[in-house]
């Protein structure tokens, strides 16, 4: 028997990485936020030279680890489709994102029936394609394309500052503890607050939008954004992986950094498409 007076062994802390991850941003955010905001060729550039290491730590992640041939053909779909895009032809890379889709869903029942990768080769080539799209298109689309995207990232990055601070303060009870341990609700909670700030704060900076207005919006995309974060989780969990890679240090793969963005961009493409009919 145990003797209950024996010292149990205290498990070594784990050091913090918000120091690392704060200097990462540091150094990545200013040449992006530039990008952005010069458009044409700079900010172009950055979303077809993203959509590659996306496409690429998405095959990685499929392959654990290792590059097949599927892989290969996700690389090669996602990069022609937003080459395209960035030439100005969306219906195109619309329809060739189309036929990718088809080609892997044609694989899956022929070639490569018994692998379960193959749906997750075919979801990755049509995610990462319509993401990197609706990003592309909505700072090519219209003279407000530049405050809409910056507004994207503004609510983005607010909303993962929100949620981490109030989930680490409040605490409280899990979202999906199955899929992301970390996530709480009061973290959420705390991440919609931080986008409504900014975008209200925004709408007051720019003087188009309607403050209030901006600032629902603004907590609705949070939700997006957290889904996405989500969404990354699942697929990092369903191929034992805690990191899409190491590219970025304190902050994992690109991945890990725009999951949330990935979802919300698709989002507002989609609602800025129907709402005011621009057209490709």
């Amino acid at each position: 028997m145990t003797d209950v007076m024996d010292p149990q062994p205290k498990q070594p802390k784990k050091k913090s990485d918000l120091l690392i991850r704060f200097l990462s941003s540091i150094v990545l955010g200013p040449p992006v936020l530039a990008a952005v905001y010069f458009g044409g060729l700079y900010s172009s550039t950055l979303i077809l030279f993203c959509a590659c290491i996306l496409a690429w730590e998405w095959a990685n992640l499929c392959g654990r680890g290792s590059l097949e041939r599927l892989g290969l053909l996700l690389i090669a779909s996602v990069t022609s489709v937003i080459l395209i895009g960035v030439l100005g032809h969306f219906q195109l890379a619309l329809l060739i994102t189309f036929v990718a889709t088809c080609v892997f869903l044609a694989l899956k029942l022929t070639v490569y029936r018994d692998t379960e990768n193959t749906l997750w080769y075919v979801f990755g080539s049509l995610y990462i394609s319509m993401s990197s799209l609706s990003l592309l298109w909505i700072r090519n689309s219209s003279e407000s394309g530049l405050y809409t995207i910056f507004w994207v990232l503004f609510v983005v990055w607010a909303t993962d500052i929100g949620a981490y601070f109030s989930g680490r303060k409040f605490g409280g009870p899990k979202i999906a503890p199955a899929i992301s341990p970390n996530k709480t609700w009061s973290g959420l909670f705390g991440g919609m607050v931080s986008a409504a700030i900014v975008s209200y704060v925004f709408a007051q900076w720019i003087n188009n939008f309607a403050g209030w207005e901006l600032a629902i919006a603004g907590a609705l995309l949070a939700v997006v954004s957290q889904a996405g974060d989500f969404f990354e989780s699942h697929v990092k969990r369903t191929f034992d992986a805690k990191d899409s890679s190491k590219l970025i240090p304190g902050h994992g793969g690109l991945f890990d950094r725009v999951d949330g963005l990935l979802a919300c961009s698709i989002v507002v493409a989609g609602y800025t498409f129907f709402s005011s009919g621009i057209g490709f």
